[in-house]
């Protein structure tokens, strides 16, 4: 991993909650602990990762931050909708690298045989809710998780149950990832 960094970063900060979901649970409470599960996860394999933080807007952390392009920035979220909708599914920008679609593959096919759930895909940015990203506009292998549906009671379940895996699956994943050039 030599001249490579990895960026972890939790989609929402204390001041921004994000969505709300079952039993009032908050996106970015969730997000935070997850990417500290992590970078955890990180750190035991000899890796320090470069994260946010939990008081930092996405403005910020975009601004403090320079990957290149032999890093791997992702950010972890949680999807919301009606109750209903279900699954894992990874954003990376429209003009992709093959790096950032393989690397996003393999997160949304893990994440969705760990916690038993639909894989809805890799999509492309102008597929979001938003169209635009900024942490798309970063360089090196980029992509944004949709870890589940933080207002589907059985999703939140999967992900209870299965936290803990998902951030070694993630930590190994993304220690491991060769840009392919």
């Amino acid at each position: 991993m030599a001249g490579q960094r990895i960026y972890s970063s939790a989609g929402h900060h204390l001041g921004d909650p994000g969505a709300i979901g079952i039993d009032g649970r908050k996106e970015s409470t969730e997000c935070i602990i997850f990417r500290d599960l992590v970078n955890a996860e990180l750190h035991r394999i000899g890796i320090s990762p470069v994260s946010d933080d939990d008081r930092e807007t996405l403005g910020q952390y975009l601004g403090r931050i320079s990957p290149n392009e032999k890093d791997v920035v992702v950010e972890v979220h949680f999807n919301a909708f009606n109750g209903k909708a279900s699954g894992v599914e990874v954003l990376i920008s429209d003009n992709a690298s093959h790096a950032s679609s393989a690397l996003a593959g393999e997160i949304a096919g893990g994440f969705a045989k760990i916690m038993g759930i639909t894989n809805r895909g890799v999509k492309k940015e102008s597929q979001s809710a938003r169209g635009r990203l900024a942490l798309m506009r970063e360089r090196g292998t980029v992509c944004l998780i949709e870890i589940c549906f933080i207002d589907n009671r059985s999703d939140m379940r999967a992900y209870d149950n299965n936290r803990d895996s998902l951030a070694r699956f993630l930590a190994q994943v993304i220690s491991r990832y060769d840009i392919e050039r």
